[in-house]
């Protein structure tokens, strides 16, 4: 199973409305769902480089956040 049709319209909406407190919650109902983790991460990276590409550095830095929630680098307790 791959990641939701409307992930990304969910997530960039999230963060147009900086409700960045729903970010977590949105990738862990994604994981719950059945996507795999290795697919989740792989989206918000092609994410990132479409908005690269369309010129939205702002855009991109903020997705970029997100996804360091599926890393080590996020705080263990915000970790996904």
């Amino acid at each position: 199973m791959g990641v939701s049709a409307d992930f990304r319209e969910r997530l960039l909406d999230i963060i147009a409305n900086k409700r960045y407190d729903e970010c977590r919650p949105l990738l862990i109902e994604e994981l719950e769902r059945g996507t795999p983790r290795d697919e989740l991460y792989q989206e918000l990276l092609d994410l990132m480089l479409f908005l690269r590409a369309e010129g939205r550095e702002d855009d991109e830095d903020e997705v970029a956040d997100v996804a360091e929630l599926m890393t080590n680098w996020a705080r263990p307790e915000n970790r996904v």
